[in-house]
């Protein structure tokens, strides 16, 4: 059994952000405040690679949903976001070549920070630096498809995962 080097907590080097990751967790008791914000964002920003998840996985300890927002927006999202999630934990996280190190480093928390799965990422990233192989970052090729922001209007239950076309194809 080959032994794995240890993950450091900051980064050598931190990849390109191509765009961002925002997840906004709630529960049963908090599902129309995410509901509403799901509308309002879309309102006010192009969004793609959605996810709606009711139930808790492996990584998010809770219901959420997530998409992708464009670089430029970040500002303004960030400030649309500090009055609007009333009271709702929300995770934000640079989209780069490293999917452990965007959900584990290059991260920003508003509201509770809530603690997410991350060994399955941290031994991938681990295999990485021992050389090892690793499957393709899906979250950076799915960021790099800008094209897609605002062409969908999404729903409460929308799985961009259940019906997108894998692989995605790499905009230039």
């Amino acid at each position: 059994m080959t032994h794995l080097p240890t993950v450091p907590d900051v980064p050598a080097e931190i990849d390109e952000i191509v765009a961002w990751h925002s997840h906004i967790y709630f529960s049963e008791e908090t599902r129309a405040i995410a509901e509403h914000l799901n509308e309002e964002l879309q309102d006010r920003f192009k969004i793609w690679d959605y996810r709606w998840l009711d139930q808790a996985n492996g990584l998010h300890p809770s219901p959420m949903f997530r998409f992708a927002i464009l670089k430029e927006d970040f500002e303004r999202y960030v400030y649309w976001l500090l009055e609007a999630r009333q009271g709702l934990s929300v995770l934000l996280h640079a989209i780069t070549e490293n999917v452990y190190i965007d959900h584990s480093y290059l991260t920003l928390w508003f509201g509770k920070q809530l603690e997410l799965g991350l060994d399955s990422m941290r031994e991938k990233e681990a295999q990485r630096l021992a050389g090892e192989q690793t499957e393709v970052n899906s979250v950076l090729l799915v960021g790099q498809q800008r094209h897609l922001a605002g062409t969908v209007r999404y729903r409460p239950g929308d799985d961009t995962y259940k019906t997108r076309e894998w692989p995605p194809v790499a905009s230039a």
